[in-house]
C-alpha cells in the first residue's frame, strides 16, 4: 500500500512538472520551446498533459514546430482526447502544410477507428490528390473498422476502378460484403483480362447469392485458363433453367472442347436438369444432334433429354424428324427407345410407329420400334404374326410379347395359338416362351397342331416351368378327346429316360386297354429306382403298380424277372416289397433263369442283409420239394470259404424246424471241418445246431476224424 502511494506521488509529481514546462512553452523562444516541449513529451500518456499539448499545437505559428509536436503525439492514446473534433480541425488544418503531411494523415486515420467523423477528411483529401501511396494509405485506414456507412460504401463505388489490382480487390469485397455491387459492376470484373483473384473473388459471391450473369460467364466458358473458373462459370449458368441459345452453345463448346474432364462432366449434366425447353432451345439441340459426329456424345445428350419429352411435344417432333436424317445407327435405335416410351400414352406416336416399322431397314431398329408398340393395347395381330417370320430374334421375341397382351377370349384364340411354334424355338428368351406356354396351356380345347407342339416340347425341352405347362396341355387334351390324345411313346420316354412321370398317371389307369402292350412298358419303367422321387410325387408307389399289373395283366415271365433283378439289387432291410417281390414268385415259380437267381439270392443276402428266409423257404420248398436237401448239400460243397458259408448256416438257423437240418448240418462238417478254425463261423455253426436240436460237440466228435499221433506230438527236436 505504501508503494502504490509513492508511486502515485511520483506521477503527480511528474505530471505536474510537464505541465509546468508546458505552461512555459508560449513565453519562450523557439530554441527552448524545443527543449521543454523534449522533456514534457515523455508525459504524454497522461491525458492531462496530452490536452495541454494539443492547445499549445492549435496556438502554435511556426509550423516546423507544430509539425514536431504533432508527430510525438502519434504514440499516444487518443482516445483519451476529450475533444476529438477540435482535434480533427487541428489536424485538417495542418493537413494543407506539407510539413508533416504524413504525420496528420496517420493521426487522422488512427482517429477515424475511434471517432468516424474523421473519415471525411481522408476521404476528401483522397479524392483531391493523385499520390498512389498517399492514396493506399488513406484506402488502407478507410478500409480497417469493421462498420461501413452509406457514405464510406458510396466512396468505395467511386474509386471501384482507379484503384489498382491490390487495393481493388480489398474494395470490391466490402462493396461485395453489402451488396453493393451491380449486374452491370459484376459483369465488368468478370472480364478475361480481370485478375484471377478479383474474379474468383466475384465468382464466389455469385455462387453464394446465385446471381447469373450469362454473357461474362459464357466467355469465361469458353476462354478463361483456369479450369476452376470454368467449372464455376458452369455451376453458375446451371443454378437457373437456361433458357438462352448462346448460354447453351458456350455449354455445348464446353462439353465439346474442354481440356478438363470435370468440366466436361458437368457441361454434360446441365443438359440432364437445368434445360428449359422452349422452341429455340429445341430448335438448337435437334441441329446439334443432327450435326454431331461424335457418337458417344450424342448418345449421352439423347439420355439426357429422354426425361422431357413426355413434357414438350416440340423436343419430341424433333427428335422424330432426325430420324429422318442419316444418322449413325446407334444414335437411332436410341432415338426409337426414347420416343418409344410415349408410344403406350400417345395414340399419335403409335401411329407413327407403325409407319416407321414398315419403312424402316435395320433388323436391330425394327425391334425397339416393336417392343415399344408390343407394350400397348390394340388390334395389332396381323403385324405381329407377320413379325414372327422374321429371321431376326429381337423382332420375333417382341412380336410373341405383343401377341401376349390379347385377351385369352374366343375370338382370340385362333389368333394366340398360331404362336405355339415359337416354343420350338430355344434362342428365344426363356421367360418369353415360359409365359407363352402358361398362357396357351390354359386355353380349353387346343388345336391338334398345338398338342403336337406341345408333344415335341415334352422330348426336347429341359426347362421345368415349360414342361409343366405341356403336360397341363396334354392332360387337357386326354381329358377331352380321350386316348386319342396320348402319346404312347412319349409316355415311355419320358419314364425311361427323362425321369418325369407328370401326365401319365392317372390316365394310364382308364387308358391301359387302348394299348395294353405300351402300357406295360410304360409301368415297369415307372418302376424304375431313378423314378422314385417322381412316383412319390404322383402318391403312387411301386406296390400300386404291380398290383394293378398282377390284375389285369396277370403275372407272367416278364414279372418274375423283374420280381427276381429287384430282389437282387434292392436294399431289401429297407424294402418294404420284398413280401411282394416273394409273392410274385410263388405265383409263377416256373422261369428257367428263377433257380440259379435264388440260390445267388441266399448267398447275396442271406447273412445280415433284410432277406427274411422263413419266407425264402417257402419258396425253395415250393421249387424244390423233396429235393431241397440235396440241392441244399450240393451248394454247401460247392462253398470254397467261410463267409461263403454263412448265409447257409444262417438258413438252417432260422428255419430250425426242417427236418433235414442235422443232416445239413453233419454234411457241413464233412466237406468244411478245417472252417471251425474262423469264429465267427464256429459261433453261427453251433447256434445253428443249438436251434436245430443237435448237440454241436458230438456232431464235431463223430463227425470229423481225430487228429493224427504224428499231428498231436507236433515236431520233434530233431526237426
Amino acid at each position: 500500500m505504501q508503494i502504490t502511494e509513492t508511486i502515485k506521488a511520483r506521477s503527480n509529481s511528474s505530471r505536474e512538472q510537464a505541465l509546468m514546462l508546458l505552461d512555459m512553452v508560449p513565453l519562450s523562444d523557439t530554441e527552448n520551446k524545443y527543449n521543454l516541449l523534449a522533456s514534457a513529451g515523455h508525459y504524454l500518456n497522461d491525458a492531462e498533459v496530452l490536452n495541454k499539448w494539443i492547445s499549445i499545437a492549435v496556438a502554435e505559428t511556426d509550423t516546423r514546430l507544430r509539425a514536431d509536436m504533432l508527430y510525438r503525439i502519434t504514440g499516444s492514446n487518443l482516445q483519451a482526447i476529450p475533444d476529438p473534433a477540435a482535434f480533427m480541425q487541428l489536424l485538417v488544418s495542418v493537413l494543407q502544410q506539407d510539413e508533416g503531411r504524413d504525420t496528420v494523415l496517420w493521426l487522422l486515420g488512427k482517429l477515424s477507428l475511434s471517432f468516424p467523423a474523421a473519415k471525411q477528411p481522408l476521404i476528401a483529401f483522397y479524392q483531391q490528390h493523385n499520390n498512389a501511396d498517399t492514396r493506399r494509405s488513406i484506402l488502407n485506414w478507410l478500409l480497417i473498422p469493421k462498420t461501413t456507412d452509406e457514405t464510406d460504401l458510396a466512396f468505395f463505388n467511386s474509386i471501384l476502378h482507379e484503384t489498382d489490382s491490390d487495393d481493388k480487390r480489398l474494395v470490391i469485397a466490402r462493396l461485395l460484403l453489402h451488396d453493393k455491387l451491380t449486374i452491370d459492376q459484376i459483369t465488368q470484373l468478370l472480364q478475361p483480362m480481370a485478375p484471377p483473384a478479383i474474379k474468383e473473388l466475384v465468382l464466389r459471391y455469385c455462387i453464394d447469392r446465385s446471381i447469373v450473369p450469362e454473357v461474362p460467364l459464357s466467355v469465361i466458358l469458353r476462354i478463361d485458363p483456369e479450369p476452376r473458373f470454368r467449372h464455376w462459370a458452369i455451376l453458375l449458368l446451371a443454378v437457373h433453367s437456361v433458357k438462352s441459345v448462346a448460354v447453351l452453345d458456350a455449354i455445348m463448346y464446353a462439353l465439346k472442347n474442354d481440356q478438363d474432364a470435370r468440366v466436361r462432366e458437368a457441361a454434360l449434366h446441365v443438359f440432364g436438369y437445368s434445360i428449359s425447353l422452349t422452341p429455340e432451345v429445341v430448335g438448337y439441340l435437334n441441329y446439334c444432334l443432327g450435326a454431331e459426329t461424335d457418337t458417344k456424345l450424342a448418345l449421352q445428350l439423347l439420355q439426357f433429354l429422354a426425361p422431357h419429352t413426355s413434357q414438350s411435344p416440340e423436343l419430341t417432333d424433333g427428335l422424330y424428324y432426325l430420324l429422318q436424317q442419316d444418322l449413325h445407327a446407334s444414335v437411332s435405335l436410341s432415338i426409337y427407345d426414347i420416343l418409344g416410351r410415349l408410344v403406350p400414352t400417345n395414340p399419335a406416336m403409335q401411329e407413327k410407329f407403325i409407319q416407321a416399322y414398315e419403312k424402316e431397314q435395320r433388323d436391330d431398329a425394327k425391334a425397339v420400334i416393336l417392343k415399344a408398340l408390343s407394350n400397348t393395347m390394340g388390334d395389332r395381330h396381323e403385324l405381329y404374326l407377320k413379325s414372327l417370320r422374321s429371321p431376326a430374334t429381337g423382332i420375333r421375341e417382341w412380336a410373341i410379347q405383343g401377341l401376349l397382351m390379347m385377351p385369352v377370349t374366343r375370338e382370340n384364340v385362333p389368333i394366340v395359338v398360331q404362336v405355339a411354334p415359337a416354343l420350338l424355338q430355344p434362342e428365344l428368351r426363356l421367360d418369353l416362351r415360359r409365359r407363352l406356354a402358361r398362357k396357351l396351356s390354359v386355353i380349353p380345347n387346343l388345336p391338334a397342331e398345338t398338342i403336337a407342339v406341345f408333344v415335341r416340347l415334352n422330348d426336347h425341352e429341359r426347362d421345368g416351368d415349360i414342361l409343366r405347362s405341356a403336360t397341363l396341355a396334354q392332360e387337357k387334351a386326354i381329358s377331352q378327346s380321350g386316348a386319342a390324345g396320348i402319346d404312347w411313346d412319349q409316355w415311355l420316354h419320358k419314364a425311361d429316360v427323362s425321369n418325369d412321370l407328370n401326365g401319365i398317371f392317372p390316365h394310364i389307369w382308364f387308358y391301359f386297354q387302348e394299348n395294353p402292350d405300351m402300357a406295360k412298358k410304360v409301368l415297369y419303367a415307372c418302376m424304375n429306382p431313378a423314378n422314385g422321387n417322381a412316383l412319390y410325387a404322383q402318391n403312387i408307389s411301386e406296390a400300386d403298380i404291380l398290383e394293378f399289373m398282377i390284375a389285369n395283366f396277370g403275372i407272367d415271365e416278364d414279372l418274375i424277372r423283374y420280381a427276381i433283378s429287384h430282389l437282387l439289387q434292392a436294399d431289401l432291410r429297407y424294402n418294404g416289397m420284398l413280401y411282394h417281390y416273394l409273392l410274385i414268385i410263388k405265383s409263377y415259380p416256373f422261369v428257367p433263369e428263377l433257380q440259379p437267381a435264388l440260390w445267388q439270392l441266399l448267398e447275396l443276402r442271406g447273412y445280415r442283409n433284410g432277406l427274411n428266409l422263413i419266407q425264402f423257404d417257402e419258396l425253395l420248398r415250393i421249387i424244390y420239394g423233396a429235393d431241397l436237401e440235396n440241392q441244399f448239400k450240393q451248394r454247401i460243397a460247392a462253398q470254397q470259404t467261410a463267409n461263403g458259408m454263412m448265409p447257409y448256416l444262417q438258413y438252417i438257423s432260422v428255419n430250425n424246424n426242417w427236418r433235414a437240418a442235422p443232416a445239413v448240418l453233419k454234411s457241413v462238417l464233412e466237406h468244411h471241418a478245417a472252417m471251425l478254425d474262423d469264429t465267427s463261423f464256429a459261433s453261427l455253426f453251433k447256434e445253428a445246431c443249438r436251434n436245430a436240436g443237435v448237440d454241436a460237440d458230438r456232431l464235431i466228435r463223430t463227425t470229423v476224424p481225430p487228429p493224427t499221433q504224428e499231428a498231436e506230438e507236433g515236431p520233434g527236436f530233431a526237426d
